[in-house]
C-alpha cells in the first residue's frame, strides 16, 4: 500500500535516509578517493550528494521548501517513508511559468521498479493543477530519459555550458547584499540549473558549513542598456579561479550585452574565466561577440498538465 502525502520536518531523518540508501560509494571531497563514511564530516557529507546525506542539513533544506511554499512530498510504504520528490514553485515570466519544477525524484534503492516515481509525478500533476500552473518541468539524467518519456514527459529546452575568458569594463550595477527573493518579473536565462528559484538559492546559501560559506558569491541588479537584470557569480569549489554565472532579465533580451557584463564582473572580482549555462539558440549570437570554450548540455524536459 503506497501512501502519498506532503512532507513535513519531522520527515527530514527519513528523507535522509532515502537518498544515502543511492550512494554506493562514499568519496573524500579533497582527493575524490573512496573513504569511510563515518570519517566525513558535514561537508564531507554534503559533497557525496548534496543536503540530504545529513539530517541536520537535510532539516535545514526541508524547512525552506515549507517556508517558502514548495512542495515537497514523501511516499510511504506500510507507514515507511519510501520516497521523496521535489517540486518548487516558480512563478517566472512565460515560457519558464507559472509551473512546478520537479528537482528531485529518489526512491529507496529497496523500493525501486515498484512504480513509487509514477505515483509522486502524478501527485505533483494534480498539485500542479491545483495550484495553476501549466507544466510540469525536470532535468533527467539521461539514464532516466525513457522513465520521463513514459509518463508524457518531452525534451524542450536545450542550454549548453560554456567557459568564457574574461576582460571589458564593469558595468554600473549595485550590489544586492540582502537575499529579498528572486525576481519574479524577470527570467533566470544564463545558469539555468534546474529552475529560477534553485538558481537564487544558490547565491544566498542557507548552510552554515565553513567550507561553503567561504565561497565567494556576489549579486548585482540595475540595467545594461535600459534592460532590467540581476546578475550573480559563485566561486567554484574546486577551482577557485573561476566561477559560475547567473543573469536574470526579460526573457525576449539579448545576452549579449548580458555575458559581457558578466565577464567584466568576474574581471573585478579576480577571477580568471567564468562558466555560462546558455540557451543553445543563444549561440551563434554570442559566438560571434565572444570565445565560448563547449563543457557539458543539459536539457529541460516539460510535462502539460
Amino acid at each position: 500500500m503506497i501512501t502519498i502525502r506532503p512532507a513535513t520536518l519531522a520527515d527530514a531523518a527519513a528523507i535522509s535516509i532515502v537518498h544515502c540508501s543511492t550512494v554506493d560509494e562514499w568519496r573524500d571531497p579533497y582527493t575524490r578517493q573512496p573513504t569511510d563514511e563515518a570519517t566525513l564530516n558535514l561537508f564531507g557529507r554534503w559533497y557525496n550528494g548534496g543536503d540530504w546525506m545529513s539530517v541536520e542539513t537535510c532539516a535545514i533544506h526541508l524547512n525552506g521548501l515549507l517556508l517558502h511554499g514548495h512542495l515537497p512530498l514523501v511516499a510511504e510504504a506500510n507507514g515507511v517513508l519510501v520516497g521523496e520528490a521535489e517540486y518548487y514553485v516558480n512563478r517566472e515570466p512565460a515560457p519558464f511559468g507559472p509551473h512546478l519544477h520537479l528537482s528531485v525524484l529518489y526512491i529507496h534503492k529497496d523500493w525501486q521498479g515498484q512504480g513509487i516515481g509514477r505515483a509522486l509525478i502524478e501527485a505533483g500533476v494534480g498539485h500542479a493543477r491545483a495550484l495553476g500552473c501549466h507544466a510540469l518541468t525536470t532535468q533527467p539524467e539521461p539514464e532516466m530519459a525513457g522513465f520521463y518519456q513514459r509518463l508524457d514527459f518531452q525534451p524542450w529546452l536545450r542550454a549548453k555550458e560554456m567557459q568564457t575568458t574574461i576582460g571589458g569594463t564593469s558595468p554600473l550595477l549595485t550590489h544586492l547584499s540582502q537575499n529579498s527573493g528572486p525576481p519574479e518579473h524577470l527570467a533566470l536565462r544564463i545558469g539555468r540549473y534546474q529552475c529560477g528559484v534553485q538558481g537564487w538559492e544558490t547565491l544566498w546559501p542557507s548552510l552554515a558549513i565553513p567550507e561553503l560559506a567561504a565561497l565567494r558569491r556576489n549579486v548585482w541588479h540595475g540595467k545594461l542598456d535600459e534592460i532590467p537584470v540581476v546578475l550573480g557569480l559563485r566561486e567554484q569549489f574546486r577551482t577557485p579561479t573561476q566561477a559560475d554565472g547567473y543573469a536574470w532579465l526579460p526573457p525576449s533580451a539579448s545576452l549579449t550585452p548580458v555575458v559581457a557584463a558578466l565577464r567584466s564582473l568576474a574581471t573585478c572580482e579576480g577571477y580568471s574565466a567564468v562558466d555560462l549555462l546558455l540557451p543553445e539558440d543563444s549561440l551563434p549570437e554570442l559566438r560571434t561577440a565572444f570565445k565560448l570554450d563547449y563543457q557539458t548540455t543539459v536539457d529541460l524536459w516539460i510535462k502539460k498538465t
